[in-house]
């Protein structure tokens, strides 16, 4: 006969795995993200670049792409993520 202390020393396993899966699709989506978030910053740096004087809205959704590309690259350093060549 199970006690009760057995049936939750199995649960924490298939907990485990299923949060493991969610860390997995979660990191996945985070690289994507990276990806999207790197190209939207270079297109940004590639239009200011171009650009013949100084325009503050230019500037600013330059400085607002590199904080979201910079912001996602410290979530992935700190979830310790590989970005690997496919």
């Amino acid at each position: 006969m199970e006690t009760r202390s057995d049936k939750n020393a199995k649960s924490p396993s298939k907990k485990k795995q299923k949060i493991g899966k969610m860390h997995k699709s979660y990191d996945a989506y985070l690289v994507e993200l990276m990806e999207v978030a790197q190209e939207k910053w270079n297109q940004q740096r590639d239009i200011t670049r171009k650009s013949f004087g100084y325009n503050q809205e230019t500037e600013y959704e330059l400085k607002k792409a590199a904080a979201k590309y910079f912001y996602l690259f410290r979530e992935a350093k700190h979830r310790n993520l590989r970005n690997s060549p496919k």
